[in-house]
């Protein structure tokens, strides 16, 4: 059973599988090698994932889904023609199309799947994305960061090599850096940064603030006039969609022009625009956050221990990368030009289905090539000091830190900090602040009692982190005097949907995609109906539409074996007519 590699972008995804040994990126329904991360609704009801569906954005907002990765592991849910959706559902029906897609080459069922994330995605975010697999019908027993999926595809066309690389993955949401050593088949991650908020779709933003600028300086009104919220909507949309050409068109040429003649309407006139962008003009537009990602890059050789003459090797990965700017402050940085025979769009796929294959056992780790990833991010939990005699609260106290490699289990030691003290709460962090307040919350919900009564400081907690290859943490905390143990997998949290959510929605995303793929198998003959309706008498034409809402009503219900007596009946009568 081949297991697919899944890179599950903002605003691209893909999917590969090893063929022979070797990755190799399987193309979508509609022959794309990457699909746009882009969820609709249409207007016939029909789930519509990808091309079509983001083509079609600017007039369906309120029936679709752009970027819904920057809401992976929160609880903000988004409304799609009046139907709300948790982020995990969203990001399940983008799998289950690319799921699809890899189902039909490969002629074959696909059950598994290694899906990647950012490096620095939180304990949340993992948790969320491995349950928007399972919602699609996959099981995800392996997730793997983005960068370090990137090196795995270089590394398999590279591994007589020993050297230090950086994959420097800027995509269209999230930007992440990783130090990778290679050496006798082993890929081993150093260290890793990055930015969970920072990507193309920022720099979109950014041309788009430049328009509504410069359209409020020569008109002296804004770019939206007096529309209503759903009109201003249609217009940002619009407006993003054009500055993302003109973002691609400067990568290849010194100046592009943004010409939207029609956004709506002000005092009977039509808004419109049309202006010039210069390359020059873009780079300053991005200069403060691209130039942000080189002080990640510097935290990471930072924590590596590394220098940048230690450096063999840069690899660009994410579509971002395409940006001379961003070329140029890279090469800049390192004094020597990135690879340029890695496919940015492609890599982290590759390097999912390598993973998918080292799991499968189709690559012998023994023989082949062996993967060691870190933690990003300090792991800990919250303490009292002791500060001028009073016991002050909101203090992190490190158990994991960050990159350190994975899998991996710490264990510290804590004293109870009142007298008949009989229950310690272990509320569980990450971040690299003193304070909790300013770190990210995963868990308050775990409990330890039994604690016997004793002076403050007498009693002794031991608490274990364990975090595993997928970057999945369990807390274990333990009473050293009595063996009372609690243990807990960090699974019920903010933003991580419970099994209950998850069963349910795995229903109704079975239900709205047979729904959708019934349409596609029937709706070349209501286009045949609703257009032989205009050439047919009124008899006729009353006869066709009965079918017709027939049709469309055991749609509406899903139901199977009524659309086919449905489909068959109207075609019957169709074929009498002509």
């Amino acid at each position: 059973m081949t297991i697919i590699g899944i890179d599950l972008g903002t605003t691209n995804s893909a999917v590969a599988y090893l063929k022979n040994g070797k990755p190799e990126i399987l193309v979508n329904k509609s022959g794309g090698r990457t699909t746009p991360s882009v969820f609709q609704i249409n207007r016939n009801n029909e789930i519509v994932v990808g091309q079509e569906a983001k083509d079609t954005y600017p007039t369906l907002v309120t029936q679709s889904v752009m970027e819904v990765k920057r809401l992976m592991g929160t609880d903000e849910k988004v409304t799609v023609k009046d139907k709300e959706y948790r982020p995990e559902e969203i990001s399940a029906h983008i799998l289950k199309y690319l799921k699809s897609s890899a189902e039909e080459i490969l002629g074959e069922p696909v059950t598994e799947a290694v899906i990647t994330v950012p490096a620095y995605f939180s304990d949340s975010q993992r948790k969320a994305t491995k349950m928007a697999g399972e919602i699609a019908g996959l099981k995800v027993d392996r997730i793997i960061n983005e960068p370090t999926a990137a090196a795995i595809s270089f590394g398999i066309e590279n591994m007589d090599k020993d050297q230090h690389i950086l994959v420097y993955d800027l995509g269209g949401g999230t930007f992440d850096v990783s130090i990778v050593e290679m050496y006798e088949g082993v890929v081993e991650v150093k260290a890793s940064a990055g930015n969970n908020h920072l990507g193309g779709m920022d720099f979109d933003n950014a041309i788009v603030a430049w328009v509504e600028q410069k359209y409020q300086g020569e008109n002296g009104r804004s770019i939206y006039g007096n529309t209503n919220d759903l009109e201003q909507i249609k217009i940002k949309a619009t407006l993003k969609d054009a500055a993302e050409k003109v973002k691609k068109l400067l990568s290849a040429q010194m100046s592009a022009r943004i010409t939207i003649p029609f956004l709506g309407i002000y005092n009977n006139a039509p808004i419109s625009v049309d202006y010039e962008l210069t390359r020059n003009e873009f780079e300053n537009l991005i200069r403060d956050m691209a130039s942000s990602t080189i002080k990640d890059v510097d935290r990471a050789l930072a924590d590596s221990g590394l220098t940048v003459r230690d450096i063999k090797e840069v690899l660009l990965v994410g579509g971002s990368t395409r940006i001379p700017f961003i070329q140029e402050l890279v090469e800049r940085k390192f004094g020597k030009a990135p690879r340029k025979d890695i496919n940015p769009d492609e890599a982290v796929a590759l390097g999912a289905a390598v993973q998918g294959g080292i799991k499968s056992g189709e690559i012998d780790s023994k023989s082949g090539l062996m993967v060691i990833d870190v933690c990003p991010y300090t792991l800990g939990t919250e303490v009292v000091k002791n500060i001028g005699g009073q016991l002050v609260p909101g203090y992190f106290d490190p158990i994991i830190p960050r990159n350190s490699t994975i899998p991996i289990s710490e264990t510290k030691l804590y004293f109870t900090a009142y007298n008949n003290q009989e229950e310690v709460d272990i509320f569980v962090y990450q971040g690299e602040n003193p304070l909790v307040n300013n770190n990210t919350c995963l868990s308050k919900d775990i409990t330890l009692d039994g604690i016997p009564r004793k002076p403050a400081g007498e009693e002794q907690i031991e608490v274990t982190f364990t975090y595993d290859i997928n970057g999945i943490l369990n807390v274990k905390a333990k009473v050293l005097s009595t063996g009372k143990v609690r243990e807990q997998a960090i699974r019920s949290q903010l933003g991580v949907m419970s099994d209950d959510q998850v069963a349910a929605a795995q229903e109704r995303i079975s239900e709205e995609y047979e729904k959708s793929e019934l349409y596609q198998e029937v709706k070349n003959v209501i286009y045949r109906a609703e257009k032989m309706m205009n050439d047919v008498n009124p008899s006729d034409k009353q006869k066709i539409e009965k079918l017709l809402i027939e049709l469309k009503r055991e749609l509406s219900a899903n139901n199977t074996n009524g659309v086919k007596l449905a489909e068959e009946e109207l075609t019957d009568l169709l074929i009498e007519l002509v």
